[in-house]
């Protein structure tokens, strides 16, 4: 019975992911004046070259006929201009054959404009999300498919409750706090059920991550972090909302979030490990439980910390390779706002797992002498 609803799961996610895939291929209403279409290059037809003595500048122009593939307008052969300036980071060669995302654009007077916006990629997103949740449950058997549940519901909670709840100038602090509890509630009781091993990683996990989160707020405050040291914060300082953003609060709400993944691991590896010993021996004392549990997280400790502080350093790789090329002094680098935000997420992350090592094995003895 258990084999055939996998097997129905399985289903279930391919027909979702074909489904999604099928759904990026309509056009998106971004809002009431552009469109965004899949299309194809079918042919270039021409490319102009363009010379500007002022600052020795050359601009080639593509000109291109691409088919729209979305079945609004399937078929329909539009020409199109696409400009490059021999800049990597924005240019788009298009070439016979590729697919791009092309924007539509209503002018005042009623009429389309259409350019190219980027490479087509949206399809090969979701077909990997596909491939990993097929994978999820085909490997994790039932647990998977608890795990792609759990791993939905925390999404929701993240894209459909905090993001708009934030933009809507909620606190960031209490409402990460709250997402996070909830997220790690459900996640809990899904994967292992309402018992003494979910209750215990759940609050280890909330534990942890709200020191963490309270020390990296307490640091930013002293050290003065605006929680404006990227472009996307410093851009939400202008979004149509017009919503006045706490963005140190977000910096804190940041690194909750990032933790909180890695915070569930330690406390439901640590809380399984202290369950199956008490099956083993369940006259173990107070002390005895929370001695077990101190071992088995320090040797989770070390590669849990590395984790969450490379997966912070493999995102800031380019910034470090540039920061190294230029060989700037290092008191200079760390005393950049951005950099110290970041160094900041990381070290109080960790800081966040450290702390939900001792909040998980006191909180399985505590409950279990309780009962």
């Amino acid at each position: 019975m258990r084999k055939l609803f996998i097997f129905i799961s399985v289903v279930v996610m391919i027909s979702f992911s074909m489904s999604i895939c099928f759904a990026a291929d309509e056009s998106v209403n971004t809002n009431n004046d552009v469109k965004i279409y899949r299309a194809k290059v079918v042919k270039i037809k021409e490319v102009k070259e363009e010379k500007f003595e002022e600052g020795n500048i050359t601009v080639i122009t593509q000109v291109a006929d691409v088919q729209i593939l979305n079945k609004e307008l399937k078929g329909k052969i539009i020409e199109v201009q696409n400009n490059l300036s021999g800049n990597p980071a924005y240019d788009i060669e298009l070439k016979q054959g590729d697919v791009v995302a092309l924007h539509v654009e209503k002018t005042e007077g009623g009429e389309e404009t259409y350019y190219v916006a980027g490479y087509e990629r949206v399809s090969y997103v979701f077909q990997v999300i596909g491939i990993f949740l097929i994978l999820l449950v085909l490997i994790g058997g039932w647990k998977g498919v608890k795990s792609v549940v759990s791993l939905g519901i925390t999404v929701f909670l993240v894209l459909y409750v905090m993001i708009p709840l934030l933009l809507k100038g909620t606190n960031p602090i209490l409402l990460s706090i709250v997402v996070c509890a909830v997220s790690t509630i459900v996640t809990m009781i899904i994967i292992a059920g309402w018992n003494r091993k979910s209750i215990s990683a759940v609050f280890g996990t909330v534990g942890g991550i709200s020191v963490g989160g309270a020390i990296a707020y307490l640091y930013g405050v002293l050290a003065r972090l605006t929680g404006l040291g990227t472009e996307e914060a410093q851009m939400l300082m202008y979004i149509p909302q017009g919503t006045q953003l706490d963005f140190r609060g977000l910096l804190f709400a940041g690194i909750l979030i990032g933790a909180l993944g890695a915070a569930m691991d330690v406390s439901i590896s640590i809380a399984s490990a202290l369950t199956e010993l008490d099956k083993k021996d369940s006259h173990m004392s107070f002390k005895q439980i929370i001695h077990h549990g101190m071992n088995i997280g320090k040797d989770i400790m070390g590669t849990m910390s590395n984790t969450l502080i490379l997966a912070y350093t493999g995102g800031a790789l380019s910034m470090i390779m540039l920061f190294a090329a230029y060989q700037r002094p290092v008191n200079e680098i760390l005393n950049l706002d951005f950099v110290a935000t970041e160094i900041m997420r990381s070290v109080t992350g960790s800081i966040g797992l450290l702390f939900a090592i001792p909040i998980t094995a006191i909180s399985f003895a505590f409950i279990k002498i309780k009962n």
